[in-house]
């Protein structure tokens, strides 16, 4: 094959990947890995592929031999390089190994010539970070001090204090669409008292959707920034005179953290949308609450100040059709199943270890783990052969790939784990909606109490353990208990909805207040 022929050939499997004929693609690919024995970027290219199919396994053997290939002296290949340690970092994410995800996420930062790209690379790090069972607090500084390397060249904003009338409140996230954040962010849009404050949104939100529109209805001025710079947003920020600048996404994906580096607000805040600090030291404020914040812990991982709300730093209000909750499934078969539907990047190999020692524990007990990573047989067997190591009984366990109807499956469980050190947020709030009582393990970092907080705000804090022995313990004996069982699974969401957790005109007035306590700190110069 001549070189325009194999080229063409690229071509044209990436013609067919961009158009999500990923088996077609992969042919091409396979015939030219037969033409062309060096070729990085299709080596990219098929990793892609096998990202998109789900098979993370082949990936990572296929971007150690991309890697392998370049040469760092070259600027192009550089570049690649870059892409394929973010590559990998997102498929050691998805597996579960969250400490190579973190080294890899920063060797892409590293290599990636693009500063935006980078810091991107960055957050990625962090975010993967919630997941490394014991990050210490130094750790956390160091990659702070990494992310905090790629601003050096911004210029900050003069310090400037309004005197507005009303208070000018600007929510900022890339989510303001069908993503938990949303059902989070809701409550504050409906009950903000507007002879007070003056509410605008700054959405970043690249595809809009029906709950884009219901949270636009709400908000008094909306922006799209989704196609703005950072300079560019911050520019409209600024315009805007905002007082309190409320960043919802921190890490996650898509995020738009960086532009609060600017400091185009006066005062700035962040929290809900992910579980640990932004590492910015523009951010003036991290939203917790009273079960959450861990004073010394606050101290040693976070560069903000807490802001603490006295019941829970989340509200819940669901917007979309939740389907009614179900007996207690154990009263009918005979045996308990407990299951976890969150992202199977969050069981670490240590809490795998307390499932096995609760499945043992409860004779006939059964466990569902629900996620898209089981949609593909490399992916179940993968998981297979680590629950084997870790000594399960598999013929208990079950493996369910992705399902738009996954809320009907909630059914299916009489108990739901909780994961650790980074713990569900939607996920538990769904499935206690659902009837479902969830075991939550607590530490000293932020991001391990999120089920503690949530359970004590509806009166079943002995549902949340503070050792990994009492977790089990605790499992264990409300599997043993059906009558319990039978209570929770008929009575949870009217003790949710009767609940700090979704009592959103209360959420409302107490972070209405926080923020007039923060503006007037601003005034006095105690900010």
């Amino acid at each position: 094959m001549r070189g325009l022929e194999w080229r063409a050939l690229y071509e044209e499997a990436l013609a067919h990947y961009q158009a999500a004929r990923y088996e077609e693609a992969l042919s091409m690919v396979r015939e030219l890995r037969a033409a062309v024995a060096r070729w990085p970027r299709m080596l990219l290219l098929e990793a892609y592929l096998y990202r998109d199919t789900k098979r993370y396994l082949a990936e990572i053997r296929v971007l150690w031999e991309c890697l392998a290939q370049l040469d760092l002296r070259q600027a192009d290949e550089r570049k690649q390089a870059a892409t394929a340690w973010s590559l990998l970092g997102d498929a050691w994410r998805i597996l579960g190994d969250s400490r190579r995800a973190v080294e890899a996420f920063l060797r892409s930062a590293d290599l990636e010539p693009d500063l935006g790209k980078a810091r991107t690379e960055c957050c990625n790090a962090l975010f993967s970070a919630s997941g490394i069972w014991d990050m210490e607090a130094a750790e956390y500084r160091y990659l702070y001090d990494v992310y905090q390397g790629k601003f050096r060249e911004i210029v900050l904003y003069p310090e400037r204090r309004y005197h507005h009338e009303r208070l000018r409140i600007g929510y900022l996230s890339a989510d303001l669409c069908e993503h938990p954040v949303a059902s989070l962010l809701y409550p504050l849009l409906q009950y903000h008292d507007r002879s007070r404050f003056r509410v605008y949104c700054y959405s970043a939100t690249a595809h809009e959707d029906h709950v884009t529109a219901l949270l636009r209805e709400k908000a008094e001025i909306w922006r799209d920034i989704a196609d703005a710079s950072d300079a560019e947003a911050a520019e409209t920020i600024r315009q805007d005179e905002i007082d309190i600048l409320f960043d919802l996404s921190v890490h996650t994906k898509d995020s738009r953290l960086s532009l609060l580096a600017y400091r185009p607000a006066a005062v700035q805040i962040s929290g809900i949308g992910d579980v640990n600090s932004t590492g910015l030291p523009a951010v003036d404020y991290f939203l917790t609450d009273r079960c959450c914040m861990e004073e010394r812990a606050m101290r040693d991982f976070f560069v903000e100040r807490p802001l603490c709300l006295p019941h829970c730093h989340f509200c819940y209000a669901p917007l979309k059709e939740m389907p009614e909750p179900a007996a207690a499934p154990c009263l009918e078969r005979g045996y308990v199943t407990f299951g976890s539907f969150n992202n199977f990047g969050k069981m670490t190999d240590e809490m795998l270890a307390l499932w096995c020692r609760i499945l043992r524990a409860v004779p006939e007990s059964r466990l569902i783990l629900k996620h898209q990573l089981f949609d593909s047989e490399e992916g179940r067997s993968f998981v297979r052969e680590k629950l084997e190591r870790i000594g399960f009984p598999l013929s208990r366990v079950e493996l369910r790939g992705f399902s738009k109807t996954y809320l009907q499956e909630y059914r299916d469980l009489d108990i739901a784990l909780d994961t650790h050190p980074y713990t569900g947020d939607i996920t538990t709030l769904e499935a206690l909606y659902m009837g479902v009582p969830v075991v939550s393990l607590y530490g000293r970092r932020h991001g391990t109490r999120f089920g503690y907080s949530f359970l004590q705000n509806i009166g079943l804090g002995e549902l949340a353990a503070d050792s990994p022995d009492a977790y089990v313990e605790v499992a264990v004996s409300l599997a043993k208990d059906e009558t319990l069982l039978a209570l929770l699974h008929e009575n949870l969401r009217k003790m949710m909805q009767d609940s700090p957790l979704m009592d959103g005109k209360q959420y409302t007035k107490d972070m209405e207040r926080l923020y007039e306590e923060i503006w007037r700190h601003k005034a006095e110069d105690r900010y």
